[in-house]
């Protein structure tokens, strides 16, 4: 469910769903802030119900939200859950009302990962700086002691009804519940349901207080931020969201197509400035995909077009790096390198052998055995 409202004094904005998902999309957030700010609204009410989600989804909404924070209010209110990622997005809130049935629930991040051991290794880091970063801020929200903070990141799941939320800080005080029909459970039987479990106990008593403007306002909200086409207000759920999983890949494939053309040009024309060799080229390609192409950039603008030696011997080429001392080289004899530029010497059988062959014939009378 996305719904925003603007009312006179402020803006409400109502979202249930899973972090990443259709709706708790971190796109979406940022462009209903962006259109409330762009209002001249300051004050905001987030009506929230999530089990959760993708951490680093859950990262960006929470940046969103803190920036409109900084220069407004916003009013959080916890109308069913508030789990996992949920937990850390309502910290982000000027002030936290949970309903009086809702719980909170927080745990030690967690994601999941695919490649060689460099990536996997990559990912754990990752997760471990988010830990201290969710750490720093919950002690800042609820004033709790660090070691206290610690104990809610220890790798199991938290619960938090509405009395100890506001008692642990992570709320400041609780409201009326409008899923009425959802009964009351303990923290040991909301442990025991598990997160996702108790968002679909609240979801279907929520979402039917919205269900007729919903039904039809939420997909054409869909199709028009998503520019879908094929689908229209009279779709099924599954065909809009069908469409924007289908637009999402269509962007994420174009984009992957433009940066693989680009990766290839860049390498075209580091082969027109001499700095590799076609040969090369699908190796350099390859080295740019990895690298991503700002990095792939960077590294090609630092590298020195190659001339070889026998050609710096000869007084070719010209510019910048091995050939700018082109004509210095010229008539260098064996014994010349050996004083001027051994290093150079040393290295030219691996980057030039012809020239070392003959440099070496012409000291010895014989060839070098390379």
């Amino acid at each position: 469910m996305f719904k925003l409202e603007k009312q006179i004094s402020k803006a409400v904005l109502t979202v249930y769903g899973y972090v990443g998902g259709a709706y708790l999309d971190y796109r979406a957030i940022s462009e209903a802030l962006d259109e409330v700010t762009a209002a001249g609204y300051t004050k905001l009410d987030f009506h929230l119900h999530t089990y959760g989600g993708v951490v680093f989804d859950g990262n960006i909404i929470y940046n969103a939200l803190a920036a409109f924070t900084a220069k407004g209010e916003i009013d959080i209110y916890v109308d069913g859950v508030a789990a996992s990622m949920g937990a850390i997005l309502i910290t982000a809130g000027t002030r936290v009302h949970i309903v009086d049935n809702g719980f909170i629930m927080i745990h030690k991040p967690q994601g999941g990962a695919y490649g060689t051991d460099a990536d996997l290794t990559s990912s754990a880091q990752l997760l471990v700086s988010m830990g201290k970063q969710f750490a720093q801020t919950l002690q800042a929200r609820t004033g709790n002691k660090p070691e206290e903070v610690a104990t809610w990141l220890d790798g199991t799941d938290h619960w938090f009804d509405a009395d100890q939320a506001i008692a642990a800080g992570l709320a400041d005080d609780k409201f009326s519940a409008k899923a009425t029909n959802v009964a009351k459970l303990s923290t040991e039987e909301a442990t025991q349901l598990g997160a996702q479990a108790l968002y679909e106990r609240f979801a279907a008593s929520l979402n039917s207080d919205h269900q007729t403007i919903n039904k039809e306002m939420n997909k054409e909200d869909l199709i028009k931020r998503y520019a879908l086409t094929g689908v229209t207000a009279q779709s099924t759920d599954e065909e809009v969201l069908a469409a924007v999983d289908a637009k999402i890949k269509e962007g994420s494939d174009a984009a992957a197509a433009a940066n693989r053309t680009a990766i290839a040009a860049a390498t075209d024309q580091a082969i027109l400035d001499k700095k590799i060799t076609k040969e090369q080229r699908e190796t350099y390609i390859a080295r740019g995909e990895k690298l991503g192409l700002a990095d792939y950039n960077a590294q090609l603008n630092d590298m020195k077009a190659y001339v070889p030696i026998t050609d710096q011997l000869e007084g070719k080429g010209g510019g910048e790096g091995p050939t700018a001392s082109a004509t210095d080289r010229k008539g260098w004899t064996w014994k010349d390198y050996q004083a001027k530029a051994p290093r150079e010497l040393e290295e030219m059988p691996k980057k030039d052998p012809k020239a070392f062959t003959a440099l070496y014939k012409g000291e010895y009378g014989v060839e070098p055995e390379l």
